[in-house]
């Protein structure tokens, strides 16, 4: 078989072949662009079989034959400008003048009787290869504008045209001039048979060749991925997210729309910088975002008419929407558009889901960063403050000591000299001042909770007299202090710990019981562990401050900070001298009817405690930040209520 005419069959076949694919898919889904490429594929496939089919004998004089070729060939160059307007959009005015050239030249050959004069067999070459030049020129001109898939396609679509208009030229200048044999035959089904694969590519590429040419932008993305969740704030890493997204699909933008679970809205930033921000079904995105599908929409404003003049004015004609989920964890939405449909691709759909899937890896990564970064800023204004707290108690503690030691010299001078006014006065000095000893020891004894060194000594210590001790020395005649208890109880403590912790615990039931009233003091034990309570009839705690009552700093919401003075360190410090006897401590209360406080620790230290050595110097600085674990549900107690919120 001679090789030019090997050429011929293998390009009708690729031609119809082709055709029939095209075609079917037009079918199937009828859209103008699709109805053009299937168009531009069946007048070709005509032309070819009606020129073979021409020189059979019984056909070769037909009247009809050179007349439709002479159609056919005319309406091609039209039928490429309308897939150039598919896929970028042409002047009115020049696809209006087109048209009405094209209906002239198809109409002549069967007006006109033959033989027709040059001019007019020259007619349907020259059209093609003015109009067939145009359409390679725009097609190229829209691949430098255009990006990844859709960069490659429209260059091939332009090669095609390119390719064909020279078949055209080739047929116009053999009408003129004598062309060398056997070389002219081979070019035209040469470049007859470039142009088929060419519009093969870029009107219907086979999927294979897509992903191919999606796979360069994609690597690119992924391998930014890794940067992406660092970038300085979650819009810039949304904004890389789009550009990765158009830049993968083809597409002429991608915008990602968080999820606001306590609004259920959708927020997009716009290409203005400005937010918007819309309900969760809105626009094709919130669709498919509210179904927890992918959509793929090949006319938006068709679809959501009440948005269409929103898609018109963004160039959003066909649409791609993929939801970004993590797991059950919904974050988002992923949305890529085109102003033309022969952009995308229905397994386009795949690989914006595979984006979206990505996008959300990312954004969880960012959000487990930024997260992270919170934490370790907290911390680090936590360890910061308490640096501070450390080093200036210690620093006020050595002038407050001498302080307090000449108001308490100039009090007993002042009060042998008989002086009342001049007494009074220094009498408010010492008490302020052994006020503000006591919250300097307070500030000193919640960085030694901080770092669990309260507990130093432990030894064998009766409970119960330590106890009957605090009752005798803390009664005023407005709080009686009553002890409780079933006899001798000794623990294995650090008697001045528990002292500690006793102190604030009935400081705390009398100075939350503004009216008086009593405060029972119970000490109590069984075969492991020993137990004090300490209950009032004070102001109480309200449930919700329950949760929080040992945190450092923390007062209760009914506290009035005027009336009830204190720094909100007592109970946080009454937990450290707990926790580190190896116990725990708990609270019931009811507001306006008082509080109880329950202690419980082991009677004998463990085996395998060791008691740390005395520092010879205290240590200026926390060694920790962390916050202190929450505690156990308090138990239900019937006894006498008590107060409080803060030591």
């Amino acid at each position: 078989m001679p090789t030019d005419t090997f050429l011929w069959l293998l390009t009708q076949a690729l031609f119809i072949g082709v055709f029939v694919a095209v075609g079917f898919r037009a079918l199937r889904h009828p859209e103008a662009a699709r109805a053009d490429v299937a168009l531009l594929f069946g007048i070709i496939s005509a032309v070819l079989v009606i020129s073979d089919v021409g020189q059979l004998e019984p056909l070769r004089s037909a009247a009809w034959l050179t007349p439709t070729l002479f159609a056919l060939v005319s309406a091609l160059p039209f039928v490429m400008l309308r897939l150039v307007d598919d896929f970028a959009p042409q002047p009115a005015e020049l696809v209006a003048a087109s048209a009405a050239l094209t209906f002239g030249l198809i109409v002549a050959p069967f007006l006109v009787p033959q033989p027709w004069p040059v001019w007019l067999q020259a007619a349907p070459e020259v059209w093609f290869v003015g109009l067939g030049g145009y359409a390679s020129a725009a097609f190229l001109a829209g691949s430098t504008r255009a990006r990844g898939v859709t960069a490659r396609r429209m260059l091939a679509v332009a090669i095609g045209c390119g390719l064909l208009a020279l078949v055209l030229l080739l047929s116009l200048l053999d009408l003129f001039l004598t062309l060398p044999e056997p070389a002219t035959p081979i070019v035209t089904r040469l470049a007859a048979l470039g142009a088929g694969v060419a519009y093969l590519l870029g009107f219907s590429p086979p999927a294979i060749l897509r992903g191919a040419w999606q796979v360069p932008e994609l690597r690119r993305f992924l391998e930014r991925a890794v940067e992406l969740p660092r970038l300085p704030d979650t819009a810039s890493t949304v904004a890389a997210l789009e550009a990765g997204a158009a830049a993968s699909t083809g597409a002429t933008a991608a915008v990602i729309g968080l999820w606001q679970p306590e609004r259920r809205t959708l927020i997009y930033r716009q290409a203005n910088g400005e937010l918007l921000e819309t309900r969760e079904d809105e626009f094709i995105g919130g669709m498919a975002f509210s179904l927890g599908r992918s959509l793929f929409v090949a006319n938006a404003a068709a679809d959501d008419p009440g948005h269409a003049e929103r898609y018109r004015q963004s160039g959003a004609r066909v649409v791609l929407a993929a939801p970004i989920s993590a797991g059950e964890r919904r974050l988002g939405v992923l949305t890529v558009f085109a102003p033309r449909a022969p952009i995308f691709a229905e397994d386009d759909l795949r690989l914006v889901e595979l984006l979206a899937d990505q996008a959300a890896v990312i954004l969880e990564s960012r959000a487990l960063i930024a997260d992270a970064a919170r934490v370790t800023a907290r911390e680090e204004t936590t360890r910061l403050k308490d640096d501070f707290l450390s080093a200036a108690a210690h620093d006020l503690r050595t002038p407050l000591t001498t302080l307090l030691l000449h108001a308490e010299l100039l009090q007993r001078e002042t009060t042998r000299a008989g002086g009342t006014s001049g007494t009074n006065r220094v009498d408010r000095i010492v008490t302020e001042a052994k006020r503000l000893r006591e919250l300097v020891s307070e500030l000193l004894d919640g960085m030694e909770a901080e770092r669990g060194h309260m507990v130093l000594h432990r030894q064998p210590t009766d409970l119960v007299a330590l106890a009957a001790e605090l009752c005798a020395d803390r009664a005023t005649p407005s709080h009686s202090l009553r002890l409780e208890t079933d006899g001798g109880i000794t623990a294995e403590v650090d008697p001045n710990r528990v002292r500690q912790l006793l102190e604030n615990l009935v400081d705390n039931a009398m100075k939350y019981s503004p009216d008086g009233g009593d405060v029972i003091v119970r000490v109590r034990a069984d075969d492991e562990s020993a137990f004090l309570s300490v209950s009032d009839t004070g102001i109480g705690i309200p449930a919700s401050d329950l949760p929080h009552l040992f945190d450092r700093f923390h007062r209760g919401s009914n506290v009035d900070d005027r009336r009830y003075h204190g720094l909100g360190l007592g109970l946080y410090i009454c937990r450290g001298i707990v926790e580190q006897h190896g116990g725990t401590i708990s609270a019931t209360s009811e507001p306006g009817a008082g509080t109880q406080f329950v202690v419980a620790f082991p009677l004998r230290a463990p085996a395998e405690a060791t008691e740390p050595e005395p520092a010879t110097t205290a240590p200026a600085f926390a060694t920790t930040s962390a916050e202190p674990a929450p505690l156990d549900t308090p138990p239900t107690s019937t006894e006498g209520l008590g107060s409080r919120a803060d030591a």
